[in-house]
């Protein structure tokens, strides 16, 4: 598992509201709605030219572009509802610190969404958020089937709750919903993929398991990066007197800070998790470590008076010249007589090494139970 969020520079020096899209940015898609209380019009890659001009008395127009490729066309848009030069930047010009700034006639609110692609990838994407009287403009990096989005458009659809009797402000209250509800299931699975880790990490403690570990501890510290300025961008929004944002919506944007705040609890018990797990592994690998140098440690110290023993009785001695000469070597069980004096000796050591618990007897903690081998 790791983190999509490239990143990459731009030109030092540039004037203010320079773009700089992407080499590699996907191509640009535009959707809009229109809708109010008893209708909902939708159109799907549609050229900018054909967003309405003007929005009816009454209606909200929500503008849903995908992919940040085409400049021309953003441009238009941007002068279409008078976006200034500095906030068309900061929604071409990705991946920006999570914010919400208040300009003239609108608010812009930049945003990440966290997603789980079907190989694991975890996937950090910009959003951008034009808050108007009468209009939401929501700019994405790409365009995908499923996106964070989608419950609010099926609510467009199938007039589901209030949206489509309160204004614009409601409309860009539910889309921060949904995007930081987004996060929760994301972090379930990453929760879910922790503690199928623990047993191996405390077992099996591979390389692969190591670095697989690491790969959580820098996921997690990516996202805490993104949800972290995220939480203090929507206190920013809740108190902001702008006129945009009525007191009745304010109410429920507190329920996204809140929201919010339960994410950034959550990341940062994940982390403190993952922290743990690393530790576990070096403790899991020293541990194994230790093991093989006492066994080794052991085989050599029962094999040092073994081979003492063969050392004395392999040197050159005469048993003819002096009765002194080891008499043993003339011997009729000489030879039986020095393994045995082996065999005794190693098995004596074996014991007492058991005895005294430098091996075996021990107890192994398995799923937080100690039991006996």
């Amino acid at each position: 598992m790791y983190l999509d969020q490239p990143t990459r520079s731009r030109a030092a020096g540039a004037s203010p509201g320079t773009l700089f899209p992407s080499p590699d940015a996907h191509p640009t898609n535009l959707h809009w709605y229109l809708y109010g209380p008893h209708t909902c019009e939708e159109q799907h890659k549609v050229p900018v030219h054909s967003v309405p001009d003007p929005i009816p008395e009454g209606s909200v127009l929500w503008v849903d572009v995908r992919g940040l490729s085409d400049t021309v066309q953003l441009e238009f848009l941007a002068h279409r509802f008078q976006i200034h030069a500095l906030a068309l930047a900061d929604i071409v010009n990705t991946p920006q610190r999570p914010k919400a700034e208040a300009y003239q006639d609108h608010t812009l609110i930049i945003c990440h969404m966290l997603s789980m692609g079907a190989d694991g990838e975890i996937h950090v994407e910009q959003i951008s958020v034009v808050h108007g009287a009468n209009f939401v403009i929501t700019v994405q990096e790409r365009e995908h089937d499923g996106d964070v989005l989608d419950p609010v458009r099926k609510r467009l659809r199938q007039a589901k709750g209030r949206i489509r009797a309160a204004g614009a402000d409601y409309l860009t209250y539910a889309i921060l919903d949904a995007v930081v509800d987004a996060y929760f299931p994301v972090l379930e699975q990453i929760s879910q993929l922790l503690e199928d880790l623990e047993l191996p990490v405390l077992e099996h403690p591979t390389r692969e398991t190591g670095k697989r570990v690491y790969a959580f501890k820098r996921t997690l510290l990516a996202v805490r990066r993104s949800i972290w300025p995220q939480r203090e961008a929507f206190m920013v929004l809740l108190r902001e007197e702008d006129g945009l944002m009525t007191a009745a919506t304010r109410v429920f944007l507190r329920d996204v800070v809140d929201h919010t705040v339960q994410v950034v609890d959550l990341v940062e018990t994940y982390r403190e998790f993952t922290a743990s797990l690393m530790e576990l592994y070096l403790s899991s690998v020293n541990n194994r470590m230790n093991e093989v140098v006492k066994v080794l440690t052991i085989i050599s110290t029962i094999f040092l008076p073994l081979s003492f023993i063969a050392g004395v009785y392999g040197m050159n001695f005469d048993p003819g010249t002096s009765r002194w000469n080891m008499p043993e070597l003339r011997w009729a069980y000489g030879y039986p007589l020095a393994l045995g004096m082996m065999a005794l000796v190693g098995g004596g050591m074996l014991v007492w090494f058991r005895r005294v618990g430098w091996m075996g007897g021990g107890g192994a903690v398995v799923s937080g139970r100690a039991v006996t081998r």
